[in-house]
């Protein structure tokens, strides 16, 4: 039989697991619900009313939960601040704006270069390398991502005239990497009240842009553009990363950011279903590696090479 500590164990393995799929469905989900809301909201007055949606629901939650209150010193915020910079402001931006000329399924497997992004921080600031499972799993991971880019990124190029969407992109899963990190360092143990902080501290980084250039207030979004912006700010963005969060400080960044392997496979389907972007049996087939990734790089599979 199993001691207490195994069966602790496994459960706690099976939570993390549970949380990866919440986060990964409902961030697959939000590639669409942007492209939708984009096309009556500008996107940093797109990215700023998520969150300040995000933030008034947070703050909602944590009077009726009488949880314990935001942070009140100076360092607490700065530190909130700093995920707030990397983990909402830049990348919920870069997002939105490259919506506009991105199809969805593409949007998702370039942002899905967090994990390398991640890894390569690890080993530039703490000169840690993951073990040979993880960086197997991350390796088998990128192996199906960059399947899909060899066409993804040739037929994006091929549409527009320029790569800066492309690059925007990237440069938004590189800011997600330093946000897991910034995110494993704060101290505060309940997940609501980071992601309260964080909101808080984000919006007004973005707001002064969406006021200065593109005036808010002569916006005339559809009801359309309106409720994929509620679904965004409320689910995608409020309580989403409060469950993201939760996954950190249960899994650690490198785990946590695995979802961004799931996310394209979902949003392949999405955008199939609802934009008609194109969903081909080569594609689904390069969703296996992609798949396998998450449980090498967790390393229920490695143990038993």
């Amino acid at each position: 039989m199993k001691s207490t500590f195994a069966v602790a164990a496994d459960q706690l393995s099976l939570l993390a697991y549970l949380l990866l799929a919440v986060v990964s469905i409902w961030w697959a989900g939000s590639y669409l619900l942007i492209k939708i809301a984009v096309v009556g909201v500008p996107p940093a007055t797109l990215a700023t009313a998520r969150l300040v949606i995000a933030a008034t629901v947070l703050l909602a939650w944590l009077r009726l939960t009488d949880a314990r209150s935001v942070p009140a010193d100076l360092g607490s915020w700065a530190r909130h601040g700093q995920v707030a910079l990397f983990g909402h402001a830049l990348p919920l931006y870069l997002i939105a704006w490259a919506s506009i000329s991105v199809p969805v399924s593409e949007m998702a497997i370039l942002v899905a270069t967090t994990p390398l992004f991640a890894m390569l921080f690890a080993h530039l600031v703490r000169r840690e390398w993951p073990s040979r499972g993880t960086t197997f799993g991350l390796l088998m991971g990128f192996v199906g991502l960059a399947a899909f880019l060899g066409h993804s990124v040739m037929s994006t190029l091929h549409s527009s005239s320029s790569a800066a969407p492309l690059l925007a992109l990237l440069g938004a899963a590189a800011s997600y990497a330093l946000s897991g990190r910034a995110v494993a360092r704060l101290q505060d143990a309940n997940a609501l009240v980071t992601g309260t902080a964080v909101m808080i501290c984000a919006v007004p980084m973005l707001l002064p842009l969406s006021l200065a250039f593109e005036r808010p207030w002569t916006i005339a979004p559809t009801a359309q553009a309106l409720a994929a912006l509620l679904l965004l700010g409320v689910m995608s963005t409020a309580l989403v990363y409060v469950v993201y969060y939760r996954l950190i400080k249960l899994s650690g960044p490198t785990f946590a950011s695995m979802h961004h392997y799931i996310v394209p496979v979902l949003s392949i389907a999405l955008g199939a279903v609802f934009s008609g972007e194109r969903l081909d049996l080569g594609q689904m087939m390069l969703m296996t590696p992609i798949v396998a990734s998450i449980f090498m790089a967790r390393g229920l599979i490695s143990r038993k090479l």
